[in-house]
């Protein structure tokens, strides 16, 4: 009994607590949405413009009460009219991030920056916002074709966006510079993205520096290309190989002395272990073959403050200015003729003798030859390629033995040669008019397995000196597959004017009319300027000891010139 009455009694404790605890949580939610309630009219009450009744639970008291209106700025207008009128193109149906960049990338490897570009209207069309990776990818295709207009206006847009650019952005910037072939626009705006990143404090790194050095060499400005290796030096950034090749660009830029620099950026190279590449060496060929020493004589100091790097002159040497210390020889005369290769290493160097001249006379007789430069390169362990061998090509002596060790040499080496070595070699021989030993090259072609192709052709044309040989040289070219082009046309033209061969000028004149052969605007003034010496030609003639014959066969060739020649002037204008 008892513990029945104790048991009521403290259920009915347990329901007067639960009926307490709601009130308590009734009264509390009412005081919220006063406070909540008070709150929304201070709210209401500043962008109203009329005050507030003294009580607001009077019904329809505040519907007639006017608030101001803020309109919208532009941006906010865009917006709303691009959801009100555009549609939404679901998430499964539009590309990713990932698939747009792959499509950039596509583009860009095959050259076609347009469409390439167009990814970004995609997007715009997909609702999506571009990221500064999709804009260093199109930064970098542009950049590659030294598209300056472009790279920056995309850099601008990206910052218009609230994208942050980044060092791949800077570099793909600089090497739009560096590719340019307007110098001036060029520099106008490395020089001022330059001076922008000193101003913001943006830290550069090694790739900054490699390209902004890059870009200084390629349009002559060398001295700021030593400017920024040492500043370089001074912050403690590694300067590499591809530094020094760039270096090597601008000394190639700089006709007068470049070859000077370039042994100063060698000796550099030397002076703190940096291996040189197969790329150094052949920079350092076009220095030789392009520059000039400009004021360099013996006993001059390369590199300020190391004797190391002064030109010594020793007897019973080769002369060699790549060597440590370089030096210059003194036993053999200078006035000896040089003609084979392995001999061109000795020379005579006096106090009064001009470097540039025993330069100009043989390009590599101060750089150990051909032999001691091949050998340099094994040394070092670089293989040379067929860049390297037509290099020197342009560097031997212009003698058919000089050019037989080369082609020796290069057989050693196991370098295969190509048939664009060969036409350099045929036009070698022709413009030094060794025309025979020029047609001697095809059989040397022909035996390593090359076939002529339509360059070879028209390097060979320029040993056709009679209309026999002209004649035999364009049915050779059609046993061969290959239709003559204006070009090859133009130097037949062009030797019948300067031999002022009548026969053999009408018959290629025929030749065009017949196989619809449109000559070039230079072939066409060479003619014209030969029709315009012709009463030149006849009075010189006629004051000649000729017989009858060959006078009377004169003139009637200049008759058939007169009369074919509108024909001909005709015929090319259809």
């Amino acid at each position: 009994m008892f513990y029945q009455k104790f048991r009521a009694s403290i259920k009915l404790k347990n329901i007067v607590g639960y009926v307490n605890e709601f009130n308590h949580l009734i009264t509390s939610k009412q005081s919220k949405n006063e406070q909540l309630q008070h709150k929304l009219q201070i709210l209401v009450s500043n962008f109203c413009m009329e005050k507030l009744p003294r009580s607001a639970n009077v019904f329809g008291d505040i519907s007639g009460r006017k608030f101001e209106r803020i309109p919208m700025n532009e941006r906010e207008q865009k917006e709303e009219k691009f959801q009100d009128t555009e549609a939404h193109v679901p998430r499964r149906l539009k590309p990713s991030l990932g698939q747009y960049a792959k499509m950039i990338k596509s583009h860009i490897s095959k050259n076609d920056l347009n469409s390439a570009l167009q990814v970004l209207d995609l997007m715009k069309e997909n609702r999506d916002k571009p990221t500064m990776y999709l804009y260093n990818l199109l930064l970098y295709g542009l950049a590659k074709q030294g598209d300056i207009k472009q790279c920056f206006s995309l850099y601008n847009k990206a910052k218009k966006y609230g994208l942050q650019p980044n060092a791949a952005t800077y570099t793909s910037l600089f090497n739009a510079c560096a590719l340019s072939d307007n110098s001036e626009v060029a520099l106008k705006h490395l020089n001022r993205l330059r001076k922008s990143l000193y101003e913001w404090q943006f830290l550069l790194n090694d790739a900054h520096y490699n390209v902004m050095v890059k870009a200084y060499s390629w349009h002559g400005q060398i001295v700021k290309a030593f400017q920024l290796v040492d500043e370089m030096r001074d912050r403690r950034i590694p300067i590499g190989e591809i530094t020094y090749n760039s270096l090597f660009h601008g000394a190639i830029s700089d006709k007068k002395a470049g070859m000077r620099h370039a042994l100063i950026v060698w000796h550099l190279m030397r002076m703190k272990n940096i291996k040189p590449s197969l790329i150094t060496y052949n920079l350092l060929l076009r220095a030789i073959r392009d520059t000039n020493l400009g004021n360099l004589k013996s006993d001059d100091v390369l590199l300020s403050g190391f004797d190391q790097t002064r030109i010594s002159v020793l007897e019973g040497e080769k002369p060699d200015l790549l060597a440590s210390p370089p030096t210059l020889s003194t036993l053999l005369s200078m006035e000896k003729e040089q003609n084979i290769m392995q001999r061109d290493t000795d020379v005579t160097v006096q106090k009064s003798v001009n470097l540039n001249d025993v330069l100009i006379r043989n390009r590599l007789i101060l750089f150990g030859g051909v032999e001691g430069f091949l050998n340099r390169m094994s040394n070092d362990g670089i293989i040379p390629n067929i860049k390297t061998i037509t290099l020197l090509l342009d560097l031997i002596p212009n003698t058919i033995s000089a050019e037989n060790i080369l082609i020796k040499t290069a057989e050693e080496k196991n370098i295969k040669l190509d048939i664009d070595f060969f036409n350099m070699l045929i036009k070698r021989r022709s413009i030094r008019f060794d025309y025979k030993a020029a047609k001697e090259v095809i059989s040397i072609a022909e035996k390593k397995g090359l076939s002529p192709n339509i360059m070879t052709f028209g390097v060979l044309a320029l040993g056709c000196q009679e209309l026999m040989q002209a004649q035999e040289f364009l049915e050779g070219i059609e046993v061969f597959g290959y239709k003559p082009n204006s070009v090859i046309i133009g130097t037949l033209v062009d030797t019948a004017c300067h031999k002022k061969n009548f026969g053999y000028l009408l018959f290629m004149m025929r030749y065009m009319t017949e196989n619809r052969t449109r000559p070039t605007a230079q072939t066409i003034e060479i003619v014209k300027k030969f029709s315009e010496e012709l009463p030149k030609i006849k009075k010189l003639k006629a004051t000649s000891k000729y017989r009858y014959r060959k006078l009377k066969c004169l003139e009637d060739n200049i008759e058939k010139f007169k009369k074919q020649y509108p024909k001909w002037q005709k015929l090319i204008k259809e």
